[in-house]
Parts: structure tokens; C-alpha cells; sequence
């Protein structure tokens, strides 16, 4: 069992340039400064790459076609993504060169690695490689034929909430679902892409030690550095391999503002609903967490017990991690205070109410 990584994109030579050279890079704006602004969406997009390992599949999403790209390459063990140039904090701490570089196919600057997307600088300072499998990689299907597929499920799920989003994560189950569909499609990309590019041979791998486990700017950094090496939470954990999503839907369909866990983790062997149901799910909060981070977890829960047997809920493990924690019992529902589970980064021991 694997996850899955699902790209939106918007041309057609875009794509056959990525199914090409096995490659997928987010357009970002460059950060040249120490960190990017709190208010930046940067890590928010990291932490989509940062639950890529080696073996994730990779989807993309083109005018209601999803096309089969292939299977990361890089790393089982932590984030599975490469470093590309200067234009990001990590990038500099790696010294990691330009390996690719799309600003011929825009407006080149006059620094490297970074061009104009209609007036605005962007650049590619994270790339996802990825290796095509013989008679599999560039086939695609209806995007109606997955949602069709995964309308068994009576729940939302990251690929049918992607609206408004360039990336997201597929669980397990969705991978599972939209492989099979595409194995069995007759329909397939053919390499017609007259553009060219070159990757240079140097590159360099996302290794744990460019993390810092201080100075969050926001959630989202947090987030991406979980995300990116599971390490330091897996005493809390009886698995020892998941599969790793963030911001998936844990709430009925609504018409908006569907509540979305941070982090959801799914077992390789203990899979639930066929992998669409997390065994873990993770709550982050970069400041200290107070009743309404253990209200959100409640509704999760509440949801879930309606929708999965007894004995699989009972196996789910919900967290909330923060640097500290100040819960008002009076301001909560203790319908689950024997099962949450809050951790402290800062003292790294579990908190009692």
C-alpha cells in the first residue's frame, strides 16, 4: 500500500514535459530573506511535498483527465524531495545548485532559478522526481471515473475536496482506486512535447538534519517538519510504517468550511475502510493549545465513531501536538478524554487534564 500525490495542472505541454523528464516542481514565490513572512503560504505547500516518500504515486489532475505520472524516487525513510537552487531557506543551508530550471519557458530575471508568471516572480525551489513505469505512466482516465469509484465511500476525501487547491495528498484508498482505474485505461499520452529542457547531475536530496525544531513562524512550518521526519513522534505510535496525508477532510460533506485534520496517518498493515480512514490523527498547534484544539479532536471523533465499526474506532489514535497545553475541563466534552492524546514538544511528555 502507498500513498498518492495528485497535481493539478493547466496546459497540455506543461504535462508532457513533466511526464518526460520525471519531474514536477511547485511555481513558488522566491524567499531570499532569513524565512519567509508568517502570513506566507510557503511551508503550507512544503508540507505537501513532505509527505512524499519513495514509492508515492504521482497523479495529475489536466481538464477532468487524471493521468498516471509514476513513482517518487529519493527516500523511504523521511521527505522524499529535492533542493533546487537559492531561492529558499533550505536550499541555501544546503547549498543545493539549480538543476532545473523553467525560465525559458517564461520571463527569465536576472537571477537564476527565477522568472515572471504574468508579472510576478516566481521560481521552483523544491522538485519532485519521479520514475515512469513501462506501460503505465502517461495513461490517464475521466476524472469522473475515480469520483464515481470513490463514491462508495459516504465521506469526503482530499481528491473530491481539491477545489481551489494546485496539490494535494491521496490516502491510501484513493491511490489504490485511481491506479487501478488507469491500469486498466486504454487511454494514454503519447511524448509528443516539442519543448526541451536539461537537469543538471548534481542534486540534492532533503535530509532531516536541514530541520530546526524551534522558531515555527507558523502552523504550517510545524507542519511540513512532522511531515518531513515522523521521527520524533513515533514512540506515541504501535506502527512503524505509515502512509502520510495532511489537511484531509474528517467531517460529513458540507457546502463549506469542511473541518480538515492537519495530519492523518494510515497504517500499511492495519488499514481502515480500506486505507480511507486514518489511524492516526494529528492536531498541531504552534502555541500553546487550549479547548478549542481538544473540541476540534472531539469533532473528529464524533464523526468517525458514526461512520466506523467499534472495533476500528477503537484503534484510532488521536493527538494533539503543542509546545505546552492549558485545557479548561469546564470548556470541553470529556466524551473521549480517555482516548486523546496530548503531547508536548517542549517538555516531551504527555499531558493530563
Amino acid at each position: 500500500m502507498a500513498g498518492g500525490l495528485f497535481i493539478t495542472l493547466y496546459d497540455e505541454n506543461t504535462l508532457q514535459l513533466y511526464l518526460k523528464y520525471g519531474v514536477y516542481g511547485f511555481l513558488m514565490k522566491p524567499v531570499f530573506d532569513e524565512q519567509p513572512s508568517s502570513r506566507s503560504m510557503h511551508y503550507a505547500a512544503l508540507a505537501d511535498y513532505a509527505c512524499s516518500r519513495e514509492g508515492s504515486h504521482v497523479f495529475f489532475f489536466l481538464k477532468r483527465k487524471i493521468v498516471y505520472g509514476g513513482t517518487v524516487n529519493g527516500s523511504s525513510d523521511f521527505a522524499s524531495f529535492y533542493l533546487n537552487g537559492n531561492t529558499s531557506p533550505l536550499g541555501r543551508k544546503a547549498n543545493a545548485p539549480l538543476f532545473w530550471d523553467e525560465s525559458p519557458r517564461y520571463k527569465p530575471t536576472d537571477k537564476a532559478g527565477v522568472f515572471n508568471v504574468n508579472g510576478v516572480p516566481k521560481s521552483q525551489p523544491y522538485i519532485l522526481l519521479f520514475d515512469a513505469v513501462e506501460g503505465l505512466t502517461g495513461r490517464y482516465i475521466s476524472s469522473d471515473d475515480l469520483y464515481f469509484e470513490l463514491g462508495k465511500y459516504p465521506y469526503p476525501l482530499p481528491s473530491n475536496t481539491i477545489q481551489g487547491m494546485s496539490f494535494c495528498t491521496l490516502t491510501p484508498g484513493e491511490t489504490n482506486s485511481a491506479l487501478q482505474l488507469c491500469k486498466e485505461s486504454n487511454h494514454s499520452y503519447e511524448d509528443e512535447s516539442i519543448e526541451e529542457n536539461s537537469m543538471g547531475a548534481r542534486k540534492v536530496l532533503f535530509k532531516p538534519e536541514l530541520l530546526e525544531w524551534d522558531g515555527f513562524i507558523n502552523e504550517a512550518h510545524l507542519e511540513f517538519s512532522l511531515l518531513a521526519n515522523i521521527e520524533p513522534l513515533k514512540h506515541l505510535l504501535a506502527d512503524d510504517s505509515f502512509i502520510m496525508c495532511r489537511q484531509v477532510p474528517i467531517s460529513p460533506f458540507k457546502p463549506f468550511q469542511i473541518d480538515r485534520a492537519d495530519i492523518c496517518l494510515y497504517s500499511a498493515s492495519r488499514s481502515i475502510h480500506n486505507g480511507t480512514i486514518p489511524n492516526v490523527i494529528v492536531e498541531l498547534k504552534k502555541d500553546r493549545a487550549n479547548f478549542h484544539a481538544y473540541n476540534q479532536v472531539s469533532r473528529y471523533l464524533m464523526w468517525l465513531e458514526k461512520i466506523c465499526s467499534p472495533a476500528d474506532f477503537e484503534t484510532i489514535l488521536p493527538l494533539i501536538i503543542a509546545p505546552s497545553f492549558y485545557i479548561n475541563p469546564e470548556k470541553i466534552d470529556g466524551t473521549y478524554i480517555n482516548k486523546i492524546v496530548m503531547y508536548s514538544l517542549d517538555s516531551q511528555i504527555i499531558y493530563t487534564i
